[in-house]
């Protein structure tokens, strides 16, 4: 059974609107103290303040257990700017209400991957992607997640032509200056599992996490969960390909029916799960 503590969420998302306004984007202003730095070490194409989702319900409990999922990927590689979170999630929203088909390769990765968390299969079905609830009252399953960035600006090698992402051309410094707002902003969700969407951002995010830099091994068989303390507290970590990257995995995010799916990011989680259940 898969409830929710909403009060508790909200006051994360208050906590998080407050450090994002003293450090990040107050009002139409972005405000970070590394922002000329790092549009000056990157590519010219280069998008400012572009803050996380956190979905309503994102505090859960199945059967009785806590089950707070941070999604991180790179960046937004979009021209959008000075999202804050409110906006944010409304884009989240919107990738919800146009139903698996209608997403793009990303969020239909990250569907497939919050069905597996949460103790499904992938499907395309819109029943299944049901939180809880019904009519009014039901939840998507993108309510009970939080979309972290590791950037929260984005640097690609040209310009996006209309809801196509670029490909990200950051710098050091900007994965350098960004880990501090990525690392807060973790401290304050407090997580019990992060899905590291991509070997890179793995790498980029090993160093606010105590972790080596080199992922695991994302390609065979079922791999074993890095462990990670955030203020003090154990967090799960696992790390798949990007659910758009091109090559081997060859988008694997399109398709419920992907072989790097169903022969790595299925298992994965399957063992994941079943040690999380026995340890609670």
């Amino acid at each position: 059974m898969i409830t929710s503590n909403p009060g508790r969420t909200a006051e994360r998302i208050t906590n998080l609107e407050a450090y994002v306004r003293r450090n990040l984007l107050a009002a139409e202003r972005f405000i970070c103290r590394h922002h000329r730095d790092c549009r000056g070490s990157a590519s010219p194409y280069f998008y400012e303040g572009q803050m996380s989702h956190v979905g309503k319900h994102y505090d859960l409990l199945v059967d009785g257990q806590e089950l707070r999922i941070v999604v991180v990927g790179q960046e937004y590689g979009q021209k959008c700017t000075r999202v804050n979170l409110v906006a944010r999630t409304a884009m989240i929203d919107g990738s919800a209400s146009e139903g698996f088909q209608g997403r793009n390769p990303h969020m239909r990765g990250t569907t497939s991957i919050l069905r597996l968390l949460l103790g499904g299969e992938p499907g395309t079905d819109v029943e299944e992607e049901r939180l809880f609830g019904d009519g009014a009252a039901s939840a998507h399953i993108f309510d009970g997640f939080a979309l972290v960035n590791a950037l929260l600006c984005s640097a690609v090698d040209k310009p996006p032509e209309g809801c196509r992402a670029g490909r990200g051309a950051s710098s050091p410094l900007m994965r350098r200056n960004c880990a501090r707002h990525f690392l807060r902003t973790l401290e304050i969700l407090e997580p019990t599992i992060i899905v590291a969407e991509g070997q890179g951002v793995r790498s980029w995010i090993g160093g606010p996490l105590g972790l080596g830099p080199e992922p695991p091994a994302c390609y065979k068989g079922a791999a074993i969960p890095e462990i990670a303390r955030i203020d003090g507290k154990q967090v799960d970590i696992l790390t798949f390909i990007h659910p758009s990257a091109p090559g081997k995995p060859a988008w694997w995010g399109n398709s419920v029916n992907s072989r790097y799916l169903k022969d790595f990011v299925e298992p994965t989680i399957a063992r994941w799960r079943n040690r999380w259940m026995r340890s609670h």
